[in-house]
């Protein structure tokens, strides 16, 4: 059996603010990056395949944001803002909260970056709700560029 390496929290991109200025929540994880891998086959990679209680999890939250009339987040991830072989940026603006994922390849690491910017108090209860869910899911997600 393969030993799939663990990613570790780290600094979000240095270009945050330009990607989503006023963001009022940043994180990041990272993992060694497979050899020869650029920033599109790591986005391909960490949404190809995630595990079933990933996949659960994103049915569970597009079923409910649908309830209260916010965008859900496509089947084979979130649109694409930019792409280049070393950065993908994913996201989109909502009523509640804008945000973005980064997904960087540099210096042997492949990198998630999480943007997040709220605009009421759905935006921020959203967040606090989902947080525990996405530090989990977004580091699971980057592994699977490793």
């Amino acid at each position: 059996m393969s030993s799939r390496p663990t990613a570790i929290r780290t600094a979000p991109c240095t270009h945050a603010e330009r990607l989503l200025p006023g963001h009022q929540f940043a994180d990041a994880y990272k993992v060694p990056a497979r050899h020869g891998v650029d920033a599109i086959e790591a986005t391909r990679l960490a949404f190809a395949r995630g595990p079933l209680w990933i996949r659960a999890l994103m049915g569970l939250r597009n079923g409910l944001v649908r309830l209260v009339g916010l965008k859900p987040a496509r089947s084979r991830g979130f649109p694409i803002v930019s792409e280049t072989p070393r950065e993908v940026v994913m996201g989109f603006d909502d009523r509640h909260l804008d945000f973005r994922i980064v997904v960087a390849v540099a210096g042997g690491f492949a990198t998630v970056t999480t943007l997040v910017r709220w605009h009421n108090a759905w935006g921020r209860a959203y967040l606090a709700a989902v947080l525990p869910f996405h530090r989990a899911i977004a580091a699971r997600m980057i592994e699977g560029a490793a």
